[in-house]
């Protein structure tokens, strides 16, 4: 069953009009019933979390089928997921020889060096993530002195990796229990500038599972202990930017506009001091807060000005492909709610040419693209159908 379809099921199971769920969401009557019809799909996640309020469902999964970065309609699980559990849950590393520390620190760099830049990164990066599980764990066991607290911080920047890399093919609970390993992993390392990187990525969790509220409360104490701690150092400035950013995109959920902003004025301050940094494989930087300011003005359903901040900044010049995949499908679904549908397909081609694995793999990508087909014209049906076969809507 299609999201529009569940939105209406679950509506007439509490009993309520489209009029009422309209009011109670902040939209307007037709909105909902375009919602319902399956001819636009609701805007940012913090839509999503309204609907599942306002309708009692307690699991964004039953508003879409399936977890949140797959739709109805993709395989229930990966095929690189697998090996990746086994590697994850096995009661003791399996490996050949362990590696020294410096090794496996090289080892875990390469792998975050193809997820970033290959457009192939899915298909090179998810099949060397197990054999990193156990050499990492097998490292760690094996090792004392200096040489633990390296390979504990190569171990921390690998969990961050899987975390990542699980996300997007919808393997959650391989996520939660990555981000959960890493900050224990920057425990043992005993250097706050990971510790603040696991708490990031934490957060990420939580935030993707619809935990807004433990996602600020995560951001909010790192940030603390880091404000205490940075004294201008720029590693755990960086991080303190981080921070700062993924609290914003949780304040916009929460429709909190005021702390939104003030979360990316701070984090501007910091990188005024930064300049463009990678730290512990987050990027921070004057370039990656105006990408987060046209995607906060997006959650707090301000199609125009995210698309007036959006239009300003030059995600091109990121080294990370997935965030240039992610600032021009921002950019896409807010010309797509203005209802601009050439220029939304010209930036979801753009998208596609970034990362074509993203694309199919990405919920937002799909529900956009089967939004601008439901409504096709002469004009745009050749690229939209085209956009459609390459995602695999149809």
């Amino acid at each position: 069953m299609p999201p529009h379809e569940r939105i209406k099921l679950y509506r007439t199971r509490r009993g309520l009009t489209q009029e009422a769920c309209a009011q109670l969401v902040g939209k307007s009557v037709g909105c909902w019933r375009k919602w319902e019809r399956g001819e636009r799909t609701p805007s940012s996640l913090a839509d999503w979390l309204e609907i599942a309020r306002v309708l009692n469902v307690r699991d964004l999964g039953a508003l879409t089928g399936l977890p949140l970065g797959v739709l109805p309609d993709d395989p229930a699980e990966h095929e690189s997921v697998g090996p990746l559990r086994v590697a994850m849950t096995a009661y003791r590393p399996a490996v050949d020889r362990i590696p020294d520390a410096t090794e496996l620190a090289a080892s875990v760099k390469l792998a975050w060096t193809t997820w970033h830049q290959s457009q192939q990164r899915y298909t090179f990066t998810g099949p060397v993530l197990p054999g990193l599980v156990h050499a990492a764990r097998a490292a760690v066991a094996a090792l004392d002195g200096a040489d633990r607290r390296v390979a504990q911080r190569a171990t921390s920047d690998l969990y961050l990796l899987i975390r990542s890399y699980s996300k997007r093919v919808g393997a959650h609970d391989l996520a939660a229990v990555a981000a959960d390993r890493a900050m224990t992993a920057s425990y043992e390392a005993d250097d706050p500038a990971y510790t603040a990187a696991a708490a990031w990525n934490l957060g990420q969790v939580l935030s993707n599972r619809g935990h807004t509220e433990e996602a600020v409360e995560v951001c909010r104490e790192a940030a603390a202990d880091l404000e205490r701690t940075a004294d201008g150092e720029p590693v755990r400035l960086a991080a303190l930017g981080g921070l700062h950013l993924l609290a914003a995109i949780q304040y916009a959920r929460m429709r909190d506009v005021h702390r939104a902003t003030a979360a990316l004025d701070r984090a501007d301050e910091i990188a005024a001091r930064t300049g463009e940094t990678q730290h512990r494989f987050i990027f921070f930087g004057p370039l990656n807060v105006g990408v987060h300011r046209a995607a906060v003005a997006l959650e707090l359903s301000r199609p125009g000005e995210a698309l007036r901040i959006g239009e300003m900044v030059d995600a091109g010049l990121s080294p990370s492909i997935e965030r240039r995949h992610s600032h021009l499908l921002h950019m896409a679904r807010a010309y797509t709610t203005k209802r601009q549908d050439y220029a939304a397909i010209h930036m979801l081609l753009r998208a596609d040419r970034e990362s074509p694995e993203d694309s199919k793999m990405n919920l937002l990508m799909r529900g956009t693209v089967r939004e601008l087909l439901a409504r096709e014209t002469p004009t745009t049906r050749a690229d939209v159908r085209l956009l459609a076969e390459r995602v695999g809507v149809i």
